[in-house]
């Protein structure tokens, strides 16, 4: 796959990431998003973390959870523009894009729902991507 795909893929991922994380910190209080209702199967809300609502944690914990989005789509960010050769994060791409999808995946728990799914499927591959270069580069 060309590089500006991947690169590009890895930077709109990180956007997204990062947006939501920035919708956290920002709004920690705001409404969870509505639904449409052939979708009141699943408990919980969309936008809103289920642990953090379950334990009633407030808005200081809704907050640092938007510092875990805001951290892993950070850290895509840097790792597809390292993958698309930017200095200063040329050389580290491999390890932001694991920490990124690593916490990505743990921000995916805490705040999990169904239309989570393929972000799930992306951060697994952003992660699968970096092992399978690192293979092959040894």
């Amino acid at each position: 796959m060309p590089a500006l795909v991947v690169g590009g893929i890895l930077v709109a991922h990180g956007l997204i990431t990062t947006m939501i994380g920035f919708g956290a910190v920002t709004s920690p209080n705001a409404p969870a998003m509505a639904l449409p209702s052939w979708f009141n199967w699943w408990p919980g809300p969309f936008g809103r973390s289920w642990l953090v609502d379950a334990l009633q944690l407030g808005s200081g914990a809704s907050v640092a959870g938007g510092f875990v989005w805001l951290a892993a789509g950070l850290a895509v960010i840097g790792a597809g523009l390292g993958y698309l050769g930017v200095p200063g994060v040329r050389d580290i791409w491999p390890t932001l894009a694991v920490f990124g999808g690593a916490v990505g995946l743990l921000a995916m728990a805490l705040y999990f729902h169904p239309f989570y799914l393929i972000a799930i499927a992306i951060n697994i591959a952003i992660v699968g991507l970096v092992w399978g270069r690192l293979a092959t580069a040894s």
